[in-house]
């Protein structure tokens, strides 16, 4: 948001002025508007005043996860967890909006929840919202007594790409839960990955993602959905491994698991040092620079803390991290951390968390070097689990899901491994159904 307002050529005190002055008259509408008795536009208000506060801000607030969950609980009185279709006074348009606002609510509830590391508002198994059908806003009207055919998936469009990014973000948040609620059996994992493949598979050729380099033609939005969508893969593939990562674990497996992981977090930081490249002027994606959501960068955040943990287990001699992390693997983790130490400092100005992000990164590569050691820290639940991830080019590669890599309270204990950063994570996390009775569509 503020690469906009340089853009338009605006002070930041300025537009921070404009946005606090945007956000109050948008409080005093909804108060004035009754909103816990949502009325018409109530939901779409409360969502707009929900987006300003999530992008202004860069760092993590555990006000927008509460905020969120007062808006969901308020769709929810107005009935926009069930199909539209189980009311046949429902109009087509009605519908397909109630549709389009139920996917936005329940995409804002995923990336809110992961980032704040606190479980969804929205539980699946209460609802049975279809996604909206793919139309133009001119494809339907008020007279359409019927559901126009659907456009075709090559008929790009935001809604389309937020319809197929949903296919992701719902496996995904079936992984997060089971990954959260308690240690998931082998066959479950087993089976969230099978569905996880199905979405990626069924994404069509131009949202896969694809290197720059041979995507030149493409415009700015479709590489950058591209992007957004491979880290969200990646996110999911990460859940499924993090366990065995953090804890350290012995084995084959285990091994397996270093890996992806660290592939994962390479590839993430990458997507973070493209995207900057790239939305620099001269840039392919310069010119919608200011789309690039902040909400990204709690996954480039979690990428970052994932490598500084890896390597540090490296110099404390850490049997199976070594075996499953050659040379060259170790070059690419410090080359990626030096890199991403400087694009954190760009931003220590006006994010606490970036401050941290690249004071974290400079002891870790100071005791890489030997020249300090660093104090020890307790790690804190939260930080690790979280975190995104990107397996090899197939994804979910050949892993053995026999062994058990789900988080469970244990995770987070002190043991030889994490000795090292006892002290930097301290210092580094600063926070860390039914028919409804009120329908209102007017």
């Amino acid at each position: 948001m503020w690469q906009e307002v340089e853009a338009l050529g605006l002070s930041i005190v300025d537009s921070q002025t404009t946005l606090d002055t945007y956000r109050t008259l948008t409080i005093h509408c909804l108060v004035a508007g009754d909103y816990l008795r949502p009325s018409r536009y109530t939901i779409e208000t409360l969502t707009l005043h929900f987006a300003v506060d999530q992008n202004v801000n860069m760092d993590a607030d555990i006000g927008n996860w509460v905020l969120i969950g007062v808006v969901i609980r308020l769709a929810l009185r107005m009935g926009l967890h069930r199909d539209p279709s189980h009311w046949p006074t429902i109009r087509p348009l009605q519908a397909e909006l109630r549709r389009r606002i139920w996917i936005a609510l329940y995409q804002m509830d995923y990336f809110t929840s992961t980032q704040i590391g606190l479980p969804r508002i929205i539980k699946d198994s209460q609802c049975d919202t279809r996604p909206p059908a793919h139309l133009f806003d001119d494809d339907i009207g008020f007279e359409h007594d019927e559901i126009p055919p659907e456009r075709p998936l090559t008929d790009h469009s935001p809604l389309l790409y937020m319809i197929q990014r949903n296919s992701i973000i719902k496996v995904s948040a079936e992984i997060y839960d089971a990954a959260e609620a308690a240690p998931p059996t082998s066959a479950t994992i087993a089976v969230l990955s099978a569905k996880l493949q199905k979405a990626i598979d069924a994404l069509p050729e131009w949202l896969k993602y694809k290197p720059l380099e041979t995507a030149i033609v493409e415009t700015p939005v479709t590489l950058l959905n591209r992007m957004f969508i491979d880290i969200l893969i990646q996110k999911a593939i990460y859940l499924l491994h993090r366990h065995s990562f953090t804890k350290g674990s012995t084995g084959e497996e285990s091994t397996r698991s270093n890996d992806i992981c660290i592939q994962s977090a390479l590839a993430i930081l990458e997507h973070q040092r493209r995207m900057t490249e790239e939305t620099q002027p001269g840039g392919l994606m310069f010119s919608i620079r200011w789309k690039i959501a902040s909400s990204l960068n709690h996954e480039f955040l979690q990428a970052t803390m994932m490598l500084c943990f890896a390597l540090s287990r490296i110099n404390d001699g850490d049997a199976e991290m070594s075996n499953s992390c050659p040379l060259h693997r170790r070059d690419d983790i410090v080359e990626a951390l030096t890199s991403a130490k400087g694009l954190w400092e760009k931003n220590a100005d006006r994010s606490i968390e970036a401050q941290k992000a690249a004071k974290a990164i400079t002891k870790v590569l100071k005791q890489d070097m030997g020249e300090s050691s660093m104090p020890p820290w307790t790690p804190s639940d939260g930080l690790f689990g979280q975190a995104p991830g990107i397996a090899p080019q197939s994804y979910l590669g050949n892993f053995d899901y026999g062994q058990d890599v789900a988080l469970d309270l244990s995770l987070f204990t002190v043991n030889d491994e994490v000795e090292p950063f006892r002290d930097m994570l301290d210092d580094f996390v600063s926070i860390e159904g039914g028919w409804p009775k009120d329908i209102s569509l007017e």
